[in-house]
């Protein structure tokens, strides 16, 4: 089933957002986790509006290519396109646009969960 429903929304990199801030490199440009963590976030505020009162989503699956530097104070502009829908998993592809060109693509997953029924398993894992 393909859904040709999308989303966007904005982002501003700032100085706690840099490799070299977080440890994941030595400069001070968005680091690619940052950037995971935006995508994952648009995807799940999309997703928010879809949900009953007692679920959440997770996310299971992300496959990126950052494909160029941000600097700081960059606005960057993050697109999801919901691309398939099965049972309790949503597939997106995403973009992530700075200063109308692609600074990084994939694919995410996310799962819809009860969200009771999710955290109670913590309680199982001692």
């Amino acid at each position: 089933m393909r859904n040709l429903e999308e989303f966007s929304k904005s982002f501003i990199v700032g100085p706690n957002d840099t490799a070299k801030r977080i440890g994941s490199g030595d400069l001070e440009v968005l680091a690619t986790p940052i950037m995971i963590a935006m995508v994952e976030n648009t995807a799940k505020e999309w997703l928010n509006n879809e949900l009953a009162e007692n679920e959440t989503s997770v996310g299971t699956l992300i496959n990126a290519k950052h494909l160029r530097p941000s600097k700081i104070g960059a606005e960057l502009l993050v697109k999801i396109k919901v691309e398939s829908k099965e049972r309790s998993k949503i597939n997106f592809s995403f973009e992530v646009i700075d200063n109308d060109r692609v600074a990084a693509s994939g694919n995410h997953q996310r799962a819809v969960i009860l969200t009771d029924e999710f955290l109670s398993k913590l309680a199982l894992s001692k």
